[in-house]
């Protein structure tokens, strides 16, 4: 299958636990029941029965405590990237508070495959409007060349609306950074910009459904990536205590989700690339 447009796929690989919503305490949380290890080799496993290299999203403590997941990702021929060291919301930081969470995270997971780690991700897309100067400028101070860390729409937990759906530098208050941003993509439903293509997202829609945005995507010259977490296709994995809403964002379609990502793989496989190269390729 020849593909114009590019695609990605990308895995945060963070514990079961890692979840934002202010009900969930991390603190009280270890890794004892965690299924990380066995998620994150089906995850490469499936990327290999289709010759697709990822972008891994690494969590710091993943780095810390189990470098030898970090380093199995990298000999199969994975990127490496940050999703910070600590799992915090990027708008509730300080820009002090942030420059030192990302160096934290960068400098641990370079030390471990010793190559210079080049994209981030934030979690829970907490990137927002008045974040966005500080954010780009200490990207740039740590020698990243990419983020994937906005939703350029709105929920009611995160958001920028109005962001560019391309893959560009970001132009704030009239000043151009030197990192490109690859932000999701989106479709109009309503008048709304809904995800499609991972999280909750990929677990609500049917595959049919999905696999024609990404067509529609490629075909308007927009890059998807998809994006999932290890527990999300782990039907088994430990679960948190959380209210209605948060639990169905959380775990629904959980069961049907390995599937479905299969199937998505199948017919997309020749068009996945990993983020930093296509970066580096590109002639924008």
């Amino acid at each position: 299958m020849t593909q114009k447009t590019a695609n990605f796929i990308t895995f945060d690989i963070e514990e079961w636990y890692a979840a934002n919503y202010g009900t969930v305490d991390l603190s009280q949380f270890s890794d004892e029941s965690s299924h990380l290890e066995k998620n994150v080799d089906k995850l490469l496993d499936i990327c290999d029965e289709h010759d697709v290299k990822s972008t891994c999203f690494i969590v710091g403590d993943i780095a810390e405590n189990k470098p030898h997941i970090v380093k199995a990702i990298h000999q199969r021929g994975h990127e490496i990237a940050s999703h910070s060291y600590a799992h915090g919301l990027i708008y509730e930081m300080s820009p002090d508070e942030f420059r030192k969470d990302l160096a934290k995270s960068c400098n641990m997971l370079e030390q471990i495959i010793g190559e210079k780690v080049v994209g981030f991700r934030a979690p829970s897309w907490s990137v927002r409007e008045d974040t966005l100067p500080w954010f780009y400028q200490i990207l740039e101070e740590q020698g990243l060349v990419y983020s994937s860390s906005v939703f350029p729409g709105k929920t009611y937990l995160y958001g920028i609306p109005g962001f560019p759906q391309e893959i560009h530098r970001p132009l704030v208050d009239g000043h151009q950074f030197n990192i490109w941003e690859i932000p999701q993509t989106l479709f109009s439903f309503a008048g709304i910009q809904v995800g499609f293509s991972g999280g909750f997202y990929l677990r609500f829609f049917p595959y049919w459904f999905v696999k024609r945005q990404i067509k529609r995507s490629n075909n308007a010259g927009k890059s998807v990536f998809i994006y999932l977490h290890p527990r999300e296709i782990d039907p088994d994995s430990p679960k948190l205590k959380l209210p209605l809403l948060e639990k169905m964002i959380h775990y629904y379609g959980v069961k049907g989700c390995e599937k479905k990502f299969r199937r998505i793989l199948g017919k997309f496989d020749s068009s996945f690339v990993r983020m930093s190269d296509f970066i580096n390729k590109s002639k924008f």
